[in-house]
C-alpha cells in the first residue's frame, strides 16, 4: 500500500512514553456525571509526574499544581460511596489511599 501524501509524521511520539506501566495508581476521581477517572503518579519524574486516565483518554501533567488546576476547572471530585450508589459501581475502596486536595 502506498503512503498517503499528507500523512502526519508522528515519529516524535516515540520519544515520549505515556504508557501506564510507568505509573502507579494514586487515587480515584469522579466527573460530575459519576464517571470514574484514575489518578496515576509516575514511578520516575520523567516523562510526566502525574496522569489522569479516563475512559478513552489520558492527560499528563509535569507539575502537581497543573493537575490540581485541571481537577478544579472540570469540577472533578474524589470518588466516594455516594458515587458508587449513583453509578452502580463499587470503587470507593480504591479512593481511600491518599487525598489529592
Amino acid at each position: 500500500m502506498e503512503k498517503q501524501k499528507y500523512q502526519m509524521d508522528l515519529s516524535f511520539l516515540e520519544n515520549y512514553d505515556n504508557s501506564t506501566r510507568h505509573y502507579q495508581p494514586f487515587d480515584l476521581l469522579a466527573t460530575p456525571g459519576c464517571i470514574p477517572l484514575m489518578v496515576m503518579c509516575s514511578k520516575k519524574p520523567e516523562p510526566a509526574a502525574w496522569s489522569i486516565i479516563g475512559t478513552m483518554y489520558s492527560v499528563h501533567f509535569l507539575h502537581y499544581r497543573d493537575m490540581e488546576d485541571y481537577i478544579i476547572r472540570r469540577s472533578l471530585t474524589r470518588w466516594t460511596e455516594e458515587h458508587d450508589h449513583k453509578a452502580g459501581l463499587c470503587l470507593s475502596g480504591i479512593s481511600n489511599r491518599c487525598r489529592i486536595f
